[in-house]
């Protein structure tokens, strides 16, 4: 009886929930499109603040610091040094070693200047510029903050078209104190209208690095780099990637191997608008995943979070689709890879701008900020608060649909047999649970498509009874295993 309830309420709390979000009200954000966003907890209260930039309904250039009381309400803090852009990109990062979150700005002015600020925060709050940077004025930019030369200091990576007119991708070296010198024997190519990531790719634990944009010769490229650990960087060759511009690209484990996957979005070099997944095998190999549900977008963004607590990195897009159409579509992850569409959300379209995830209400779910142009082509900028999750009696039937086999059972034996059909290719994940709902086992298999049966090793059970809980894309089942 204990195990068939546990069995029960294990399968509600895993299946019967359905992810909710709410607009928050009354927010003092400007809308803003070919805008850019950051997170960051800038005067150390232990809530996160934000900073907006881009254009507005009046076409007036704006970056406005927003403080949050911790609550996710704010207040936009007045007498910033900042200038306001357009094409830009904003990153904040801690360049001088003090503790505070200093950041960088790029962009076009409202005096149409190309510029590339740093501004030093002294730990309320309040910024200061720092004059004598060496980086290039850029707008069309991306911005990454990376220590490239692990020596603990975070250095910066800026893409875009400067004041010349040139596509440059320069990186530059901080020594610390938040003075930076450019690296000169990289091998980047120059983009604007990039999107840019550092991540470690091949689990040496040096940053490497995918360029995406369109280069000096006006092709759409997506370039990955390999870091030697001292800075130095080599092109590898032959990736499967597709060339993109006016995109976005993230990386994240989305299958938990360990081992960064990629999504790419943008307009490509047939002009075909893209969401492309790709595994990495470890090494920084990576493989298209074919099976994705996601719509290709381009003027696009993408944010990855884990909405509803599960361990599993879901991903929020936003764009123009095919259809020349603003989208903004949730996507949920399984654990395996494996995404569904989250309908029923309220978020509004948006295209040309950027979103972000942070737990402003301190909740324990990340909540999310989107801009960019609306369906009416409005500048928005739109908080909406993280639930959390809600019963759907729906959603459990519409998943909890796996039938399982356990041969033999009740066993003695060292090994057990799980039988189940499948409808899909793709990874099952098996997880094996005591009558507690202690997890004892989890293993992936790759899974056909028809009758499968997948071994587990369950030589180190002791008498007793047990479940399986099997997840196959978008099917899961359970089935008690009775060890003599």
């Amino acid at each position: 009886m204990r195990l068939t309830l546990l069995l029960l309420l294990l399968s509600l709390a895993y299946f019967a929930t359905a992810q909710t979000f709410t607009e928050a009200t009354n927010t003092p954000f400007e809308g803003v499109w070919f805008s850019s966003i950051a997170f960051s907890d800038v005067n150390g209260n232990g809530y996160e603040d934000v900073l907006i930039s881009g254009w507005n309904s009046s076409f007036d250039e704006i970056a406005k610091l927003y403080i949050n009381d911790g609550t996710g309400h704010f207040t936009e803090k007045p007498d910033t040094p900042f200038d306001g852009v357009y094409f830009s990109s904003v990153a904040f990062s801690d360049v001088d070693g003090d503790g505070h979150e200093d950041v960088l700005i790029t962009g076009r002015n409202e005096s149409e200047d190309r510029i590339a600020k740093l501004y030093i925060n002294n730990g309320t709050g309040h910024f200061t510029e720092m004059n004598h940077t060496p980086f290039d004025d850029v707008d069309l930019s991306s911005i990454f903050f990376s220590d490239v030369n692990v020596d603990g200091y975070e250095d910066v990576l800026i893409t875009g078209e400067n004041s010349s007119e040139e596509r440059t991708a320069k990186l530059y070296i901080n020594d610390g104190t938040g003075h930076f010198t450019e690296r000169t024997d990289t091998p980047f190519d120059g983009v604007a209208a990039a999107s840019i990531a550092f991540s470690d790719v091949n689990d040496d634990r040096h940053p490497d690095l995918l360029i995406t944009g369109r280069n000096s010769s006006d092709e759409r490229i997506a370039k990955l780099y390999i870091n030697d650990g001292t800075g130095n960087f080599t092109e590898r060759v032959g990736t499967p990637f597709d060339g993109v511009d006016v995109g976005s690209i993230a990386f994240t484990d989305i299958n938990d191997t360990g081992h960064k996957d990629l999504l790419i979005t943008g307009r490509n070099g047939s002009s075909e608008r893209i969401a492309k997944l790709y595994i990495n095998d470890g090494t920084g190999h990576f493989t298209e995943r074919m099976d994705t549900p996601f719509e290709g977008v381009a003027a696009a963004s993408i944010a990855f979070s884990d909405v509803n607590g599960d361990g599993h990195e879901d991903v929020l897009i936003t764009g123009e689709n095919i259809s020349e159409v603003p989208i903004t579509k949730l996507y949920i992850n399984d654990g395996s890879g494996n995404f569904t569409e989250t309908t029923g959300m309220p978020f509004e379209d948006a295209y040309f701008g950027s979103i972000s995830f942070s737990d402003v209400n301190g909740n324990g779910y990340e909540d999310v900020l989107i801009t960019g142009r609306n369906n009416s082509d409005d500048p928005i900028s739109k908080l909406y608060f993280n639930n959390g999750v809600t019963n759907s009696t729906e959603n459990l039937t519409q998943r909890f649909d796996l039938e399982l086999t356990l041969y033999p059972n009740p066993t003695s034996s060292n090994q057990v047999n799980v039988s189940f059909n499948s409808k899909q290719l793709g990874f099952a994940t098996l997880n094996l649970f005591d009558v507690k709902g202690h997890l004892l086992l989890q293993q992936k298999e790759f899974a056909g498509i028809g009758e499968q049966t997948l071994p587990i090793d369950i030589t180190s059970l002791s008498p007793g009874s047990y479940f399986i809980q099997l997840d196959a894309g978008n099917r899961k089942g359970t089935a008690t295993l009775v060890v003599q």
